[in-house]
């Protein structure tokens, strides 16, 4: 009896058919941090780098005005103040240490600070008073206004930014990568964290100009140059804030880091003295708020001489409030209490550094 052989584009198919709905199990292996101790990659690990920060902020404030400012006698006419603090841009030199006491735990504390100048202060005063048509004391008739200004000025700014930040990460997702070949593989972590942070800018305030003049209300002083300008103010941002931050190996000497924190709850303090106006207390202004922060950053690292990597990225913050207070208080003692409408900052821009591990 004769035998058939086996035909061999049958044979070809059925090793196709094989590949491709039994394919052979990666190498890729992924678990979470309760189910198996990720690796101790580092001891401790050093950083320092430059970000080319561009820093700015707003603070928007109203309050209502004595009754007995009006002959009709209103007390729902309100004036305003929006502050607006522009190209406090300058590099901003971060220094941080980050600790593994024990695998999958990490200890972080970073600082930084820089000096600006060359910055700039806009401010506004405005009137508010749409139901009213206003005699002013020159005898002018304002109909209705809304927000209209009566005043403006420009100032020049330098001054100085400092940030202290820590926070405790804790791994809950690791791979070990899939193997392609010897030269190449990709292992992916995750981190969860808590943290606190702390930013605050000083700012002083010279070579200033007002912008308008008016004798309505109330008069200002005439326009231009504002002789013996010295003023200062301060702003701090702190609170607790989450997140998680997210590492891809990319190979023997390239890794990427993404991180993205939120916090629901910061304060926001500031306080402004302006040494122009007499009747003003030491601080003047004082403002406090609650809003929340946004920060994030995205990185690419080389490791190019055993413990040493090189570091670029970009990095971003930004804090928001919908709502505060903002009091004058005066000279004599007395105070005068107003609303915060708005209050917004941000700092963000390119960085790189080096970091060591051990």
């Amino acid at each position: 009896m004769r035998k058939t052989a086996f035909p061999l584009p049958c044979l070809a198919g059925l090793l196709l058919v094989s590949a491709l709905f039994f394919p052979r199990q990666a190498e890729a292996r992924y678990y979470y941090s309760w189910e198996k101790k990720p690796e101790k990659t580092f001891h401790i690990k050093a950083k320092i780098r430059r970000w080319q920060a561009a820093t700015s902020a707003q603070v928007n404030s109203s309050r209502l005005t004595p009754s007995s400012w009006w002959v009709n006698g209103a007390t729902d006419i309100s004036i305003g103040r929006g502050g607006n603090y522009k190209t406090m841009d300058a590099p901003l030199y971060l220094f941080s240490a980050e600790a593994q006491p024990f695998r999958g735990v990490f200890l972080d504390f970073e600082t930084g600070d820089n000096r600006f100048s060359q910055g700039k202060y806009f401010e506004n005063d405005w009137l508010h008073a749409p139901g009213y048509n206003l005699t002013m004391l020159d005898g002018s008739v304002w109909s209705r206004p809304q927000r209209r200004d009566y005043a403006r000025k420009f100032m020049e700014t330098a001054g100085s930014a400092r940030q202290y930040s820590a926070a405790l990460y804790v791994n809950v997702y690791e791979t070990d990568g899939l193997s392609q070949d010897e030269e190449f593989e990709l292992a992916h972590s995750l981190d969860l964290f808590l943290g606190y942070s702390w930013y605050e800018t000083r700012v002083r305030f010279s070579n200033g100009s007002n912008l308008i003049e008016n004798a309505v209300f109330p008069p200002t002083a005439a326009a231009g140059p504002m002789p013996g300008l010295d003023s200062r103010s301060r702003m701090a941002w702190y609170g607790w804030r989450g997140g998680f931050r997210e590492r891809v190996h990319l190979g023997k000497n390239f890794s990427a880091e993404g991180k993205f924190g939120f916090g629901p709850a910061l304060k926001f303090r500031g306080e402004t003295y302006w040494n122009l106006d007499a009747a003003l207390a030491d601080p003047g202004v004082r403002t406090a708020a609650t809003g929340h922060l946004v920060e994030g950053s995205a990185s690419v690292s080389y490791k190019f001489w055993e413990q040493f990597e090189f570091e670029a990225g970009w990095m971003a913050w930004a804090y928001k409030a919908a709502s505060g207070r903002e009091t004058l208080y005066y000279a004599d003692g007395t105070a005068w209490e107003g609303e915060i409408e708005s209050a917004k900052s941000s700092r963000k821009g390119f960085f790189f550094g080096l970091s060591w591990k051990y």
